[in-house]
């Protein structure tokens, strides 16, 4: 192909803020997997990580010239979550004055949230946004350009602020697109052997009223869930366990399959003699039983569940359309432990319907989670996004929305994490039980409830065979909710 490369950039979260609220050093699974298409169709193209690059001492003016050097045809920012608003802008702002003649695109799973307010703001330093899957409208793109054209009209899900945009496409056999590799990423990452796995596209079939995902996945252009084949999953982990990976976690909506998915993941990892240091994956409570987490520890030297339990309020979780047995909640984590797996767990606060009894609730299951080994990870106030349920009908959860334009969730890029923690400028609603003050505050009581129950866990493992490095755990638990 004629031309220069094609640029993949993950944008810091702020060129002024150099303590996120939300971690900037991964590489999106996006700019990973889009990469490994077009070098498949011929192009060349590489990833720049701005954070890492900012890490590593380069300076902000550094950074855009060495991109500048590179002479791309294209560059495509990825904006895939949502404390990389202002960064994102802000990178494009900066290379447009560089080179006014440059194609520069934007994509990812926030700016699909935003693409037309995102587009049409923006077209004095963006061609466009893509929303939704961004194999073919890349694809359809990077041909043109590398032509010497321009960037063709009514390209599928291409957002430019001048017209409508044409439905996403997307390629329907999961199984047909290439693995994707980090040896192109500059500068690697940090944890060198670590890896983040997809493993299906499309709609969660659940319908919990705050959740993003199944937005996301209606977003993307499919009309339902899809999943790699078993044996496609381990195609993608082989191939990174050859570049020293061996680290593996698994975030997306794999959970949803259930004991057949994850049985049929780890009989294709036995029968292909590869078995991963170790393997977490993301789950519901309910997602797996004795016998998917038995096969799950069978396959890897270490698994872990990140259970999103959210709340212990059986009636806040049915406001929400969400199922909780905290009964069978406690019992999974514990059938988790006894199988040697180790059980995390995820909570939230600022829930519809969250009062006071609720939390008292909340803090009964995290300390009944604890004392069967439940390790928890984090505490989050509800981010509430655009186009949830709760958002589209927030009446009928009583609920006042103070954030809905794509400004508006930019202050993720402004805060710290000690201001996210302490203060409720990001708090993106109230509810009719409490105020952002409230919510703030709840999620404090939360960690403050978990630091002092510490000693939970420890006497949960004290006989146990086998026992997490608790000193860590309870480093990083005091790190992040202190």
């Amino acid at each position: 192909m004629a031309g220069g490369p094609i640029l993949f950039i993950q944008p810091p979260a702020s060129f002024d803020n150099p303590w996120p609220c939300l971690d900037d050093k991964q590489f999106g699974l996006g700019i990973l997997a889009n990469m490994a298409w077009l070098q498949e169709q011929g192009f060349a193209v590489e990833g720049i990580h701005i954070p890492l690059m900012f890490h590593k001492g380069v300076s902000a003016d550094n950074v855009i010239e060495s991109i500048v050097a590179k002479a791309p045809i294209l560059v495509a920012i990825g904006l895939n979550w949502v404390h990389f608003s202002r960064g994102a802008i802000e990178t494009a702002r900066r290379l447009r004055i560089l080179m006014p003649e440059l194609p520069i695109i934007i994509g990812g799973q926030h700016a699909g949230l935003f693409a037309d307010e995102i587009a049409s703001a923006n077209t004095d330093l963006i061609d466009g946004v893509i929303r939704g899957e961004a194999e073919v409208p890349l694809l359809r793109i990077a041909m043109a350009l590398s032509n010497g054209e321009k960037i063709p009209i009514n390209v599928p899900g291409f957002h430019t602020g001048h017209m409508a945009a044409l439905p996403p496409e997307v390629i329907e056999d999961l199984d047909s697109l290439p693995v994707y590799s980090y040896r192109s990423l500059k500068p690697p990452p940090l944890q060198p052997d670590v890896a983040a796995i997809s493993t299906a596209r499309g709609a969660c079939p659940y319908r919990c009223a705050w959740c993003i995902e199944p937005v996301v996945g209606r977003m993307q252009g499919r009309k339902r869930l899809r999943f790699h084949s078993a044996d496609r999953i381990v195609d993608q982990i082989e191939a990174l366990a050859e570049e020293g990976i061996s680290r593996f976690t698994i975030q997306d909506n794999f959970f949803v399959g259930g004991d057949s998915k994850l049985v049929a993941l780890a009989d294709a990892l036995k029968r292909r003699g590869v078995k991963p240091k170790h393997l977490n994956v993301f789950a519901h409570p309910d997602s797996f039983t004795a016998d998917g987490i038995s096969a799950f520890a069978g396959c890897c030297d270490l698994g872990s569940l990140d259970y999103g339990i959210e709340t212990g309020s059986p009636r806040v979780a049915a406001v929400n359309n969400r199922r909780l047995d905290p009964d069978e909640v406690v019992d999974r984590v514990a059938t988790a432990v006894s199988l040697g797996v180790e059980p995390y767990s995820w909570w939230m606060a600022g829930l519809p319907g969250e009062d006071d009894d609720a939390l008292s609730e909340t803090k009964e299951l995290i300390a009944r989670t604890m004392d069967v080994g439940g390790i928890p990870r984090w505490v989050s106030p509800l981010i509430l996004f655009p186009q949830t349920d709760i958002h589209l009908f927030p009446d009928r959860y009583g609920v006042r929305c103070r954030f809905e334009s794509f400004a508006d969730y930019a202050v993720f890029s402004e805060i710290s994490l000690a201001e996210a923690v302490m203060f409720s400028e990001a708090i993106t609603h109230e509810t009719a039980e409490a105020t952002r003050d409230e919510i703030t505050a709840a999620a404090q009581q939360l960690r403050r409830y978990i630091v002092d129950n510490l000693y939970r866990l420890y006497r949960a493992y004290a006989v146990s065979a086998r026992t997490p490095d608790l000193a860590g755990v309870e480093a990083r638990i005091r790190q992040s909710f202190m």
